[in-house]
C-alpha cells in the first residue's frame, strides 16, 4: 500500500519537474528573443520619416555639430538635418532629401 502511495507521488513529481523545465525554457526564450531580434523592429529606410525642415526656417545655419548624415538628391552629404534644411532653403529647393546616411 505504501509503495503504491509513493509511486503516485513520484509520478506527480516527475510530471511537475517536466512542467517546470518547460516553464524555464519558455521564460529564457522570452528573455532572449528581444535581444536577438532587435534589428527586426527597426523601421526600413523607406518608412523613415522625412526631415521636418519647417523647424529650422528661422534659424538657418544655427546648427549643432552633431553628426547624423543626410544624403540629398544632389549627391551631397550634409552633417545633420539642420545643415541639410538650411542649405535646402538657401538653394530655393534646388535639391531634395534622398536618404539618411552618407551618399
Amino acid at each position: 500500500m505504501e509503495s503504491c502511495h509513493l509511486q503516485r507521488h513520484g509520478w506527480r513529481l516527475g510530471k511537475m519537474s517536466f512542467f517546470l523545465t518547460w516553464i524555464k525554457a519558455i521564460f529564457i526564450t522570452a528573455l532572449a528573443f528581444p535581444h536577438y531580434s532587435e534589428t527586426g523592429f527597426e523601421p526600413s529606410p523607406e518608412i523613415r520619416r522625412l526631415p521636418k525642415c519647417d523647424v529650422y526656417v528661422h534659424q538657418l545655419h544655427f546648427c549643432t555639430r552633431e553628426m547624423d548624415p543626410v544624403c540629398a538628391t544632389n549627391g551631397q552629404t550634409y552633417s545633420n538635418t539642420c545643415v541639410f534644411c538650411s542649405e535646402l532653403f538657401e538653394s530655393g529647393g534646388a535639391f531634395d532629401f534622398s536618404h539618411y546616411g552618407r551618399c
